[in-house]
């Protein structure tokens, strides 16, 4: 049977499952774009590419691990694009093996420019969009799930594999190094006429130029 346009995620992916291509190719549609986003700026252009395929080739692998009930299909999701993006860095890093995403951040020098032309018109969004860069890679995959893709702090606890308290603290932890890091750029003096009174305001505005960005490209 054909997958209908209303499907959730978890239908498709059982329709999937039990052989359905369509439901296949209409679950991977539905979520290629939130997945390139992901990858956007934190590597270049056609590696984002690359990964975003090679996410959607790991989930195929691997759609048999995952069973629903409580679990949420974009944390498996992105969960798989993580380890994708870790093998990446990791293999391209100067710290090999030992890049630890907790702690290092990956400023990739080909993403500089990336979103430069999007932001032009809001200094305080190519701020906070520095910041980001600065923060350690697992912070900064935190905030931006969080804000470009509405995961809640349920579903980043089941992604990066610890408890719902555990998660909290991470995501207060995240924010208040972004904040520090977005006021530490704001107290240069080329920059000191920008306002930074709601971060996730301008997180939210970030990820909605990606999106309009990668929707146009189409």
């Amino acid at each position: 049977m054909e997958p209908a346009p209303g499907d959730d995620d978890l239908s498709l992916l059982r329709a999937w499952q039990a052989g359905s291509t369509a439901a296949g190719r209409a679950l991977i549609a539905r979520h290629y774009a939130s997945v390139y986003r992901f990858f956007f700026a934190k590597v270049s252009g056609d590696a984002c590419e690359d990964l975003a395929q090679g996410t959607f080739e790991a989930l195929c692998r691997r759609r048999d691990a995952y069973r629903g009930g409580s679990s949420s299909f974009k944390g498996f999701l992105f969960g798989i694009a993580r380890n994708k993006l870790l093998e990446y860095i990791r293999h391209r890093s100067r710290l090999g093996p030992t890049f630890d995403p907790a702690t290092d951040s990956a400023i990739d020098p080909a993403t500089e420019g990336s979103l430069s032309s999007l932001l032009a018109d809001r200094q305080i969004e190519h701020v906070v969009s520095q910041a980001l860069r600065g923060l350690s890679l697992d912070d900064r995959i935190v905030l931006e799930l969080k804000e470009y893709e509405q995961l809640t702090a349920r579903e980043l606890a089941e992604l990066f594999a610890v408890p719902g308290g555990t998660m909290a603290g991470r995501i207060a932890r995240a924010r208040q190094r972004l904040r520090e890091g977005t006021e530490l750029l704001l107290a240069r003096p080329d920059l000191r006429d920008s306002q930074a009174r709601d971060l996730d305001s301008a997180m939210r505005s970030i990820g909605d130029k990606i999106e309009g960005y990668l929707r146009d490209r189409k």
